[in-house]
């Protein structure tokens, strides 16, 4: 799906197209390892030299890559409990993340995939990865359900960034502050007033420097 189209539906929508794409994709028997898989090891963060590893999530971190978004760069399905946007099961719709857990609630051990649809029995059919070695589509209860989680939007300017915003505004506040300080200040104190003022500043300068790498390498 090219940048285009994506462009042009819901971001849901576009994970579930997206996910539905590798349905079929399986791992390879004996010593082999199938590349598809560890391109999507690759993809989401994570690289692997085999296909044997457990890659839910990373079947979720690369169709996220595939449409555009940063996923959680883990491996454990539960990284994406709280990824995203939580939304309730009455509102979920395909392309959904849905994070389901295993073994025990308070656990570390979960499953995740894309939501497919609702069944009118109330079983989930997810699109994902590990499913019997493959990527396929398998019905799953709410009585294990963590959350279900929606892509947020993704951002196309480091303007948008909250972080980035801060940092901007914190710069010219403390040098606003530091200007007012020393005129009413004299000698050491407006010493000490600059000073303080340019350890703020600095501070502000390095958040905004590593927010701006963070977006650069596509942490937005």
């Amino acid at each position: 799906m090219s940048p285009t189209s994506r462009a042009s539906i819901p971001i849901s929508a576009a994970l579930h197209a997206a996910a539905l794409g590798h349905v079929g994709t399986r791992e390879w028997p004996g010593a082999r390892h199938n590349p598809d898989i560890l391109a999507m090891f690759e993809a989401a963060g994570v690289p692997m030299a085999d296909d044997e590893t457990p890659w839910c999530a990373a079947f979720v971190g690369a169709v996220l890559a595939q449409c555009g978004l940063q996923g959680t760069g883990k491996l454990t399905a539960r990284s994406y409990d709280r990824w995203g946007d939580p939304i309730d099961p009455a509102d979920a719709m395909p392309g959904d993340i849905v994070v389901f857990w295993r073994v025990k609630p308070d656990g570390w051990q979960g499953h995740t995939g894309f939501l497919h649809k609702i069944r009118a029995d109330g079983l989930l059919e997810i699109i994902g990865g590990n499913h019997g070695d493959a990527v396929s589509i398998k019905a799953y209860s709410t009585e294990r359900l963590l959350s279900i989680r929606r892509a947020r939007k993704p951002r196309t300017n480091p303007v948008q960034s909250t972080t980035i915003r801060a940092s901007a505004t914190q710069i010219g506040a403390s040098a606003a502050g530091a200007t007012t300080a020393v005129a009413a200040l004299d000698g050491t104190a407006q010493i000490i007033a600059l000073a303080l003022a340019s350890i703020v500043a600095l501070a502000a300068l390095w958040i905004l420097r590593e927010r701006l790498h963070k977006w650069a390498a596509g942490d937005r």
